[in-house]
């Protein structure tokens, strides 16, 4: 089912930004510089693998990394609510709105199920590209992104920091749970291609990474959006304000590499 959302003005955003806190951060954290000087194109963040195009600055990269985990901690640790599930993702992307971001598609469904010997992580590809095909981007969008999403997750596999970060925290009762994110920038707007990935009530596949597992073994539900952003929200008084509700998570939770 699609979902509609207005923008949020620059002042209330600052105001729900401070209150959304993380637990443990104290607020405290001007000190520490901002990271936006780095060359990093994909990162993990929570549970979700992110990739960025070619032509993000440091400064947009940083709002994706921070906005994310904001949103995505916040309704995990703080609302309590079970990942994987719809409720989890109607409240993530409430709280992405809140941050800036406009989805200009969302749903949460069912995944059918494929033939055997498909994995998981194919699965969530060609669920990328599915969502891709159904928006007005442009042409060369339409090819990046679905590529971009593919080459994070094979270099993910080669970064065993960022690897172990994402396996840790895939990983479910009786499941497993993922995001896998396209960043993209054209005309002052950022364009992120989100899919969500979750299974739950199955034995876990001994053994294999949740990635690799048959898809056709276990039944998954999806949250899909395309999310954009308007790049003049993105400022680094915002930033230090996402930074200190974050607080030690921005450590701990966050793991950048190259593709």
């Amino acid at each position: 089912m699609e979902r509609h959302h207005r923008r949020i003005n620059s002042t209330k955003r600052r105001k729900l930004i401070a209150a959304y806190k993380l637990p443990g951060a104290s607020g405290k954290h001007a000190s520490v510089p901002l990271d936006t000087e780095d060359d990093f194109n994909a990162a993990v963040v929570n549970n979700s693998v992110i990739s960025f195009a070619e032509g993000l600055s440091g400064l947009n990269r940083e709002y994706v990394r921070k906005s994310y985990l904001l949103a995505s901690s916040y309704v995990s640790d703080v609302l309590n609510v079970h990942r994987g599930t719809e409720d989890w993702y109607d409240e993530f992307i409430k709280v992405m709105v809140s941050l800036g971001w406009l989805p200009v598609r969302s749903r949460f469904e069912r995944v059918s199920r494929s033939g055997k010997g498909l994995t998981v992580q194919l699965a969530a590809l060609n669920l990328i590209a599915t969502l891709l095909a159904s928006t007005s981007l442009s042409a060369p969008l339409l090819s990046v992104m679905p590529k971009l999403a593919a080459d994070a997750l094979e270099a993910l596999k080669q970064a065993p920091a960022s690897f172990e970060l994402f396996k840790r925290n895939s990983s479910v009762h009786q499941g497993g749970d993922f995001g896998l994110a396209s960043c993209a920038e054209t005309d002052g707007e950022l364009t992120m291609v989100l899919v969500t990935y979750s299974t739950h009530g199955v034995s876990k596949q001994v053994g294999l990474p949740f990635l690799e597992w048959d898809s056709s073994s276990c039944e998954a539900f999806s949250g899909q959006t395309c999310l954009v952003l308007n790049t003049s929200v993105v400022n680094e008084k915002t930033l230090q304000l996402m930074r200190e509700s974050a607080g030690d998570k921005v450590q701990l939770a966050i793991a950048k590499y190259r593709i």
